[in-house]
């Protein structure tokens, strides 16, 4: 039997949820169970600026702050209660796993191991695979029937992808090797590019916010920080890091992962 795949690492956002479907509807509700209770705005002009706030940082926690003081030009915790409060209702009630996922997960799970790798807060991004339902695909039972969970997430600042620090961390707990694990992501540099580099095997979806986004955007928005940029041309030239940002396989769904997953078993 020849050599076999030994981990598939799955980013989170875009990838096993999509969500554009649903964020725009729920940030719009909340915003208007905000102006109910004194959000001096228009829904639309709430919502664009909304949207400004998390375009900075979509994970920081003050989004509903930061809309109640631009408007209302104070802290009022009743006005920002209503805003996370109804955003949380919806959110759990419109949030859905990306279409193929569930299927797809239950078919690798009985062989391989499955992790996740992502950017943000980890009690954030954990909550969103609780809510999905999906949580008990990324974990495993030890010799002593002690449960695992292959989850690794951080928002700190030089150990978000593409550093190394999170793929280390699978590798760590699961043992494989680079050349037998596969990455599936959305973003060129997170993903392809920080995988690619340790000697993965990359797989691109194209869907969500950054489908269109190009190598040569993604670069760009990569090298905005001086420290990234620093680190990483240390360690490459600028071709090479283009040329690590190409991935191995792109698919337009998951539902086509499985033919890459047997591509790639092929050939190892």
């Amino acid at each position: 039997m020849g050599r076999k795949i030994e981990c598939i690492n799955f980013d989170l956002d875009s990838v096993l949820y999509v969500p554009s479907d649903f964020l725009e509807t729920t940030l719009l509700i909340s915003i208007r169970a905000m102006i109910e209770v004194g959000l001096k705005a228009e829904p639309k002009e709430a919502l664009n600026r909304l949207q400004e706030i998390r375009s900075a940082d979509p994970n920081a926690r003050d989004h509903f702050d930061r809309l109640c003081l631009h408007f209302n030009k104070r802290f009022d915790p009743v006005v920002i209660a209503a805003g996370i409060e109804k955003y949380w209702d919806c959110k759990i009630g419109l949030m859905t796993s990306a279409p193929e996922s569930k299927v797809l997960l239950s078919s690798l799970y009985r062989k391989y191991p499955l992790a996740i790798i992502s950017n943000g807060p980890p009690l954030k991004q954990a909550g969103k695979i609780v809510r999905l339902g999906i949580s008990h695909f990324f974990s495993r039972l030890d010799s002593d029937q002690e449960q695992t969970h292959l989850f690794y997430a951080t928002a700190e600042e030089g150990k978000m992808k593409p550093y190394p620090y999170l793929w280390r961390m699978s590798r760590k707990e699961v043992g494989y090797a680079p050349q037998r694990a596969l990455m599936v992501g959305d973003r060129f540099w997170e993903d392809i590019f920080g995988a690619k580099r340790l000697g993965m095997v990359t797989v691109k979806i194209n869907q969500g916010h950054h489908s269109r986004e190009t190598i040569g955007e993604a670069l760009e928005r990569g090298f905005r920080s001086a420290k990234t940029s620093g680190y990483f041309l240390r360690r490459h030239s600028k071709e090479e890091i283009r040329r690590l940002m190409t991935p191995d396989h792109a698919i337009t769904s998951l539902g086509k992962l499985e033919e890459v997953i047997q591509e790639v078993e092929e050939r190892l």
